[in-house]
């Protein structure tokens, strides 16, 4: 009888909460600095959510350590609902796989709520390399071992394991450059210290569509709509480069269903707002909203298949 009560009492406070929320401020944490794509991004859905929900969304961002820093602040955080992360690959699925110190779990230490996007990568190379397609970027290649640099946004990121895939999947022999971020990958880029990048748009956009750099290919299924000439990795005969960007706002484990449930139906929306879209398309972006469960499916499933990449290198972090 105790339990029972003690179920009822919890049903009836956990309704309570998703009826009352909000009632002040949200936070929304961003690991990446601002000037990034993922702040543009978050801080466009924060302004809409702050008109939907009558109270602001706050984004604060919190970097470090490939966005793990930001991600750890939201583990530990309060599961009320005001305060909530807006995850990527890197700091959601790569970095726990790869980096030391990490005090979460993606799947344990937190309550999904929506997917934001998803897409591909995309493999450019300077105009120092003398190839048009894919296959003859491998041929080039395997014919100068050792000889190509490719460039990452800091060792054991989804950039590093993203050309590690390659190497592994065409049989190359490259060298790893490893970055602070993305400006100076391009800077390595464009400076002749490195030849070739595997990134998320819209970071190669610019310097393709100038001539400066050259697409080869793309990862995932489908080719870019900004990008429609450059065939996609599978097209070409290779498999096993296996990574696209995800985007994604998780809460604290234990928050109320009910106020995950409000923040999905309010993200949904915003990210059906025009304005919203237009900055996305900008970007070669696709929403891709769904239910939570439908998100911690996917989460769950990216953490088991980077735990096996990650242990396939053999990176250790320093």
């Amino acid at each position: 009888m105790k339990r029972l009560i003690g179920l009822v009492v919890a049903l009836v406070v956990t309704s309570a909460l998703g009826q009352g929320y909000p009632n002040r401020p949200i936070t929304l944490v961003n690991g990446f600095p601002p000037g990034a794509a993922t702040d543009t991004i978050s801080r466009q859905i924060a302004a809409v959510l702050t008109k939907r929900l009558g109270q602001t969304v706050i984004v604060e961002n919190r970097t470090g350590a490939s966005g793990t820093i930001g991600a750890a602040s939201v583990a530990r955080a309060a599961p009320d609902g005001y305060t909530l992360l807006f995850g990527v690959l890197s700091n959601l699925i790569v970095g726990p796989a790869s980096l030391k110190d990490v005090t979460f779990d993606p799947v344990q230490s937190f309550a999904p709520v929506i997917e934001v996007a998803r897409g591909p990568y995309v493999l450019v190379v300077t105009q120092v390399v003398p190839a048009r397609t894919l296959a003859e970027f491998v041929d080039y290649a395997k014919k100068n071992p050792g000889k190509l640099n490719f460039g990452s946004v800091g060792p054991g990121s989804a950039h590093h394991f993203a050309g590690e895939m390659l190497k592994r999947a065409a049989g190359l022999d490259m060298v790893h450059v490893p970055y602070k971020g993305g400006g100076p990958a391009y800077a390595g880029l464009l400076g002749g210290e490195i030849q070739v990048l595997l990134d998320t748009m819209p970071g190669p956009q610019q310097y393709v569509q100038a001539g400066t750099l050259r697409a080869l290919a793309v990862t995932g299924t489908k080719r870019l709509s900004t990008l429609p000439d450059v065939p996609t990795f599978i097209e070409q005969g290779l498999e096993g480069v296996d990574v696209q960007f995800l985007f994604g706002i998780v809460a604290p484990k234990g928050t109320p269903a009910e106020i995950v449930a409000r923040l999905n139906a309010e993200i949904t929306q915003a990210l059906a707002d025009p304005d919203v879209r237009t900055t996305l398309a900008r970007q070669s972006i696709e929403p891709t909203p769904g239910t939570p469960g439908a998100f911690g499916a996917l989460l769950a499933a990216e953490w088991k298949k980077w735990k096996d990449i990650v242990a396939r290198t053999g990176f250790k972090a320093n």
